[in-house]
């Protein structure tokens, strides 16, 4: 038999499955309040008090939201069908919702969003708000349940449920997964192309991802054809589309590619140049950083990589400074020092918001670190990844553990001279 949430919003009515909005009894009905319908029971629709007023209005909301929701979409978005008569005048909760997330407020846009859910959990357009509302966090892994349910419903929120699991997939590394997602939904448009692509690199299908790369000359272009080119084989021409660029659009790339080479001290030059021009404690700056953290591992410098994390110790964001527990963690365990490297694993998970997936990976090792995660949870999780992301968990139980064994195996999962390949072979001369 069909749940409440499975049935039109009338049918439902009309069996007696809706629960009160204010007291949550089954069997509420359309009752006059003021001069607004409302889904009351009778006893508390004979209460009239102005907490009624405010709970009925929430319940009678959902109708306008999921007209209102399914003309929603991206800024990429070129077509915009006009919003319904019935959506023009939406309920308040529901405006306040909306002006939350314009302002930026997701915290307290979701904890609205869930507050609708409870009653509703399998009603698609309500999930798919959650899941914009928790991509908007950067809280990726908690949203793929949302957008699931909007994508499995019939409804028309499904192309874009569709887009945004492809989307967050591809996001935390699970490539495969994100693939069946962006080729059904990358159609034509250009920037959806553009991610289909990076899937296809993360798969090392480079030929198709050069298949369906854009013309466009953009940086985000340029990064996948000079990656593509470079993971083929095909370095002259992966040159030749850095030829007559900004030098600061191309540094990144240089550097990347110097590092890959093993030419660490040109690699260090071109950081350094691009440091002394970045504002300190901007995001650009502390993405040199996390750069510059990539290259001292791979090239062994110790001093340099402990350096590295007290700058980003002086950052005021916690996230920031998980990072910078991190590398002193990551430190720990190079020079051989197992307990300072569990300290600063428990920092880390004192100061990283464990829902933030940008930092998933990190958060998988260090739990790992302090003895919360087991070598078969990290494997688990390697095996949904495409190998440029299922290397860094590899190399990390390699050197947590000291096993050659799992160092070959890293190798293995390595694609190129991909970071932190220099790293596994270090690990594998000792």
């Amino acid at each position: 038999m069909d749940s409440p949430e499975n049935i039109p919003l009338q049918e439902a009515v009309e069996r007696g499955l809706i629960p009160c909005a204010s007291c949550g009894a089954k069997g509420a009905g359309v009752r006059k309040v003021g001069k607004r319908d409302q889904f009351l029971c009778a006893k508390c629709a004979r209460g009239g008090s102005a907490w009624i007023l405010v709970l009925g209005g929430l319940a009678f909301a959902i109708v306008a939201l999921v007209v209102l929701l399914v003309r929603m979409r991206d800024s990429h978005e070129h077509r915009k069908p006009p919003v319904p008569e019935q959506a023009r005048d939406p309920e308040p909760w529901m405006k306040e919702t909306l002006r939350l997330m314009d302002m930026k407020r997701y915290a307290d846009a979701r904890l609205r969003i869930q507050e609708l859910l409870e009653p509703l959990p399998k009603q698609p357009e309500l999930n798919l708000l959650m899941g914009r509302c928790l991509m908007s966090l950067r809280y990726y892994d908690g949203a793929i349940p949302y957008l699931m349910t909007a994508y499995n419903s019939a409804g028309a929120c499904r192309g874009e449920a569709g887009l945004r699991l492809g989307l967050v997939l591809k996001t935390i590394g699970h490539a495969r997964e994100a693939l069946p997602f962006l080729e059904e939904t990358s159609g034509s448009d250009s920037n959806l192309r553009g991610e289909l692509a990076e899937v296809y690199l993360d798969l090392e299908r480079y030929e198709d991802a050069l298949k369906v790369l854009p013309e466009a000359s953009d940086r985000g272009s340029l990064w996948a054809r000079h990656r593509a080119l470079a993971y083929m084989g095909k370095r002259e021409e992966a040159a030749k589309l850095l030829e007559g660029r900004d030098d600061d659009e191309i540094a990144a790339l240089r550097a990347g590619q110097l590092r890959e080479d093993g030419d660490f001290e040109g690699a260090r030059k071109i950081i350094v140049a691009q440091e002394e021009k970045a504002e300190p404690h901007t995001p650009i700056w502390t993405q040199l950083r996390r750069s510059d953290r990539s290259l001292a591992i791979e090239s062994g410098d110790l001093p340099r990589l402990e350096a590295i994390a007290a700058d980003l110790a002086g950052e005021k964001e916690p996230q920031i400074q998980a990072e910078a527990a991190f590398t002193r963690a990551l430190a720990g365990l190079l020079l051989g020092r197992r307990e300072s490297a569990k300290t600063a694993a428990w920092e880390f998970l004192a100061k990283c918001d464990k829902e933030f997936s940008p930092l998933r990976l990190e958060l998988l090792m260090m739990r790992h670190l302090v003895g919360d995660l087991k070598d078969d949870d990290l494997e688990a999780e390697a095996k949904l990844l495409s190998r440029f992301h299922a290397n860094d968990l590899l190399w990390y139980l390699a050197l947590a553990s000291g096993d050659r064994a799992r160092a070959q195996e890293a190798l293995a999962s390595t694609p190129g001279h991909n970071y932190p390949y220099h790293a596994i072979q270090r690990l594998l001369k000792k």
